[in-house]
């Protein structure tokens, strides 16, 4: 922070300076005063684009350090990880009967992915249709479980449920 107020003060130092030599070698008339209008202005600015910069970039900044964390991109993959499990999930709720889905990651680096359901559903499909979800928003289809519930009750995965008609 030091050292950018320092600069922003030599670079004041410098178009004084610049703006009396350049006063100082015009003759006198109407060009001097020219000159010292134009000088002010470019002082005027070089005072004044700290704080526009640190309006504009104020917020920008803030989402920025958000996202990025320090500077890692750590935060801004894992936004993104979890945006692609948003639409997996939202993809899987349009499927025929399921009341709700929750995608989840585990330690060992695979996913959870808990469906209820409010009618007996196929699971070998349904779980076709979970990873087809998750390669389409992630691009890969690894899981490590597919929980499927019918109002409360697991249903083993490859069993094939009667509809009730």
């Amino acid at each position: 922070m030091l050292a950018v107020v320092g600069t922003w003060i030599k670079s004041l130092v410098v178009i004084v300076l610049l703006g009396n030599l350049a006063e100082f070698l015009l003759p006198k008339g109407d060009l001097r005063r020219y000159t010292g209008l134009v000088v002010g202005l470019i002082l005027l600015l070089v005072m004044v684009s700290p704080v526009w910069r640190f309006i504009q970039g104020a917020h920008v900044t803030a989402i920025q350090q958000e996202l990025l964390g320090s500077g890692t991109g750590q935060n801004l993959n894992a936004v993104i990880r979890q945006e692609e499990w948003n639409q997996a999930e939202a993809m899987v709720l349009s499927f025929p009967g399921v009341s709700s889905c929750q995608i989840r990651p585990i330690p060992k680096g695979g996913i959870v992915v808990k469906v209820n359901t409010t009618k007996p559903i196929n699971a070998n499909q349904l779980s076709s249709y979970v990873k087809a979800a998750l390669q389409t928003t992630t691009g890969t289809s690894t899981l490590a479980e597919v929980q499927i519930h019918y109002q409360g009750q697991a249903i083993p995965e490859g069993i094939r449920n009667k509809r009730r008609e």
